[in-house]
This record gives C-alpha cells, structure tokens and sequence, in this order.
C-alpha cells in the first residue's frame, strides 16, 4: 500500500510576538488518527449517520488545514 502524505502550514503563537511558521507533514493515517472520529461525529450531526468515507474526511481536512498532497517527501517531516 502506498502512503499519503500531506502538508500544511502552521502558523506559531503571535501572543508571544512569534510570527513564523512551521510546515507540518502528516501520513493519511496520521490525519484520520486524529480527526476522524471528530469529523465522523460532525458529518453525522449535520447530515444524519451513515457510512461516510475516510477519502472524504481526508479532503474536508486538507481543505480545513488549507494542506496539500506530497508526491515524495522522502522522509521529510
């Protein structure tokens, strides 16, 4: 099985006058590790329980995080 990666930015804590970034790389499982079951629980209370797919979860995060698809990151983390 091939890994998905994905990649966003992280804005640090502008409360502490740190205005930099960091870029964050995350697998698939990773993301659905921590936010499906927020997602699925969401998804339901608007929509009703069904089976939702996690291809879908994965592109509501990407969209949420503003993220991207990493074609290879060769280890990059």
């Amino acid at each position: 099985m091939h890994i998905k990666y994905f990649r966003y930015i992280e804005p640090r804590d502008p409360t502490n006058d740190d205005f930099s970034s960091e870029i964050v790389t995350l697998s698939e499982q990773e993301i659905l590790d921590t936010y499906w079951d927020y997602w699925y629980s969401k998804v339901c209370e608007k929509f009703g329980k069904s089976e939702y797919s996690t291809k879908s979860c994965i592109k509501d995060w990407c969209a949420a995080h503003r993220a991207w698809r990493v074609e290879n990151h060769q280890g990059e983390r």
